[in-house]
């Protein structure tokens, strides 16, 4: 494993910097003519318990960054925040995106004013894994096992609605906001 002050450091996008679920519930409440919150969207494949297709929920969610601008972040003062995180190594930005949502992503992280050294997009959530990082920073709930099982790595799961029920599991530990992601990082390595 990477000493402290070199680690390679995955952080995810939608859910964990960017606040894209708010913009998909105001985009879907618009269309199907509900009134979801993102507490709604309480596991991973919501879409069945919303009554929205698969398709129709991945549309949505590029949808919301057509308009990047009005997508906020997770966090008051998330730039500061993850400058913070930046102090212990190499930090980059791997998310599932799809490909045409990658201009208006990178538009948003340099207007939030987030740092990163590589933004990285990878067909699917089980693919970050194969990249080897040191550290995922990440509300996927799927991921968690994956990180768990290699003794390498370790996630912190940033707390969702969508992730609240999972289980602690070797080399996961659980945050409910980034202030306390240096702390977490100071005491795994």
């Amino acid at each position: 494993m990477s000493t402290p002050s070199r680690l390679r450091i995955a952080v995810d996008l939608d859910g964990v910097l960017a606040e894209t679920m708010t913009a998909w519930c105001t985009l879907a409440n618009h269309e199907f003519g509900t009134r979801l919150t993102i507490d709604d969207i309480d596991g991973w494949a919501s879409w069945r318990k919303l009554g929205v297709s698969k398709d129709d929920f991945f549309r949505l969610l590029d949808e919301a960054w057509d308009d990047w601008e009005q997508v906020p972040p997770t966090e008051p003062g998330l730039a500061a925040k993850v400058r913070k995180v930046e102090t212990f190594g190499s930090l980059d930005i791997v998310t599932g995106r799809s490909r045409k949502t990658v201009p208006s992503a990178k538009n948003w992280l340099a207007h939030q004013g987030i740092p990163y050294e590589r933004f990285i997009r990878v067909d699917g959530w089980r693919d970050k894994v194969l990249l080897n990082y040191d550290v995922y920073i990440d509300d996927a709930p799927d991921l968690m096992p994956l990180v768990s099982r290699n003794p390498a790595m370790r996630a912190i799961l940033y707390e969702r609605p969508w992730n609240r029920e999972i289980s602690t599991m070797r080399g996961v530990v659980r945050v409910k906001g980034w202030k306390q992601i240096p702390q977490v990082l100071r005491e795994i390595f």
